[in-house]
């Protein structure tokens, strides 16, 4: 006789299964799978731009970078600043010139010390000194232009952030209207649903009365089975599109947004700029503001490299003491002067420098071109695709009217043995993909006008851009915004 087969799987495998579901967390802890906690938090499309333009990990990376730029600023200008240092010095020599120098500074040269043999050969020297030193280079031409140049990049950078949270907002604002359509498209198969249930109790009573045949009532199972199995997708569509949602919103894992609208209908009314104010609306949208500050860098980088060559000056102060002995009787000196540089061969390195630069200004000159041009383009494909989906959405409108009136008046038709089950579900099949295709045509409007507020800038031109006190100056050539670390550059539009 066989011996008993084994029942369950091995032991091994249970194990490895109970791995699986018991995933460990960031302290160390094995935290159940399923005994995640989920949260359902209500939000508006309002809500839902602020906080992606906010919180989503892209906005506060570049709002980072931004800050380090005009830390960088700052730095660029501290030449106009003098510097200022302490210095302190312990020396023992025998060397003839520093002990010479050594006692001079400590007040202790004698007519003995005049010696031949004692110059030649001096004895050890001990020598403590303290000072303070200071320098400071009110004229640098080329160190202006660097300061320049590190301020258009801070703004390019400060600029560069608060696209970024449009950018995230925007992305966010059509999760959220996908989540909206999403809701809306089950309402839809739902109703077609209720719609299947029926037509299977009318088609059993029929059967019962021997008015239909089993045929009839197959497919009448069948068209029920085939609305729940929309349900079942529609019903994963709205969770994969508020997951999609919760990750644009730089949430946590386990916190799940949710839709306040729960239809199509009941979004708010959002502004859209009309075709004629596109063109005045793009002039202000910060992407194209900071790559015109990189072009402002660019040139002024050259200007740097070209006034390399003029003459710079620099002053300087020191004012130190000099002992024999830490804490022996020390002596003061002082001196204070000025220094001017001016370069005259550097062996051509500055003129392929020069050269090099000119190239890269050139290269960000076309390459702003393109970029203006580019969205220029862009919003008049956004504008005559906001237009096809006006069009769409009154033509999907007609048409799922008018399937459902169809699926009505073919219902009551076959209620009254006039038509067969097959016509039926034909019909019905339609109207429930007219009333999908609704819905659809709803969302594509509703994401064309979000585009065209995007690529337009219609959002940013509708807030007043501040400057931070902090770095206004009157060198300024491109509007900046907040530098405060507790504001939000996506928000200071």
């Amino acid at each position: 006789m066989d011996p008993k087969p084994r029942v369950g799987p091995p032991n091994a495998v249970i194990l490895i299964l109970a791995y699986l579901l018991l995933p460990i967390g960031s302290e160390g802890t094995v935290t159940p799978l399923l005994a995640q906690e989920t949260r359902h938090i209500p939000v508006s499309l309002e809500e839902v731009r602020r906080i992606a333009a906010e919180g989503h990990p892209e906005v506060q990376a570049a709002q980072a970078r931004a800050q380090g730029a005009f830390s960088q600023w700052d730095g660029s200008r501290a030449y106009r600043r003098p510097s200022v240092g302490v210095e302190w010095d312990a020396l023992r020599t025998n060397d003839p010139v520093a002990a010479f120098g050594s006692r001079l500074r400590q007040g202790r040269f004698t007519e003995a010390d005049f010696s031949p043999d004692r110059l030649n050969r001096p004895d050890a020297l001990g020598d403590w000194a303290v000072g303070v030193g200071a320098e400071w280079a009110p004229f640098d031409p080329a160190a202006t232009s660097a300061a320049r140049a590190a301020q258009a990049l801070a703004q390019a950078a400060g600029l560069g952030a608060e696209w970024v949270a449009e950018a995230a907002a925007y992305g966010a604002e059509l999760h959220y209207l996908e989540s909206v359509a999403a809701e809306s498209r089950l309402a839809a198969v739902e109703a077609s649903a209720g719609s299947a249930r029926e037509n299977l109790r009318v088609t059993t009573r029929r059967v019962e009365e021997g008015l239909a045949t089993e045929g009839d009532l197959f497919q009448a199972q069948a068209g029920l089975e085939n609305a729940r199995a929309q349900v079942i997708r529609a019903e994963r569509e709205i969770h994969d599109a508020r997951e999609r949602l919760g990750l644009a919103l730089g949430w946590e894992r386990g916190q799940i947004p949710v839709p306040v609208e729960q239809d199509m209908a009941a979004l708010p009314d959002l502004p859209v700029p009309a075709r004629g104010d596109v063109a005045v609306e793009l002039e202000g949208r910060p992407d194209l503001l900071a790559s015109m500050a990189h072009l402002e860098a660019s040139a002024e980088r050259v200007r740097e490299a070209r006034r390399a060559r003029l003459p710079s000056m620099e002053g300087f102060a020191r004012v130190g003491t000099h002992s024999q002995a830490p804490f022996g009787g020390a002596e003061t000196n002082w001196m204070v002067g000025f220094r001017v540089r001016v370069p005259l061969y550097s062996g051509g390195g500055l003129t392929d420098r020069i050269e090099a630069l000119d190239a890269e200004r050139l290269a960000h000159e076309r390459e702003h071109d393109f970029r203006v041009r580019e969205a220029e383009v862009e919003v008049s494909e956004a504008v005559r695709a906001l237009a096809s989906a006006h069009e769409g959405v009154e033509v999907a409108r007609a048409a799922a009217r008018a399937s459902g009136e169809a699926a009505r008046l073919m219902r009551r038709r076959y209620e009254e043995n006039l038509v067969t089950a097959a016509d039926l579900m034909a019909v019905e099949a339609r109207a429930a993909q007219d009333a999908v295709g609704e819905v659809d045509a709803a969302a594509n409007l509703a994401m064309a006008a979000a585009r065209v507020r995007f690529l337009s800038g219609v959002h940013h031109a509708a807030q007043t851009r501040s400057t931070s006190p902090a770095h206004h100056d009157v060198e300024s050539t491109v509007p900046m915004p907040s530098t405060d670390p507790s504001l939000n550059l996506g928000d200071n539009r």
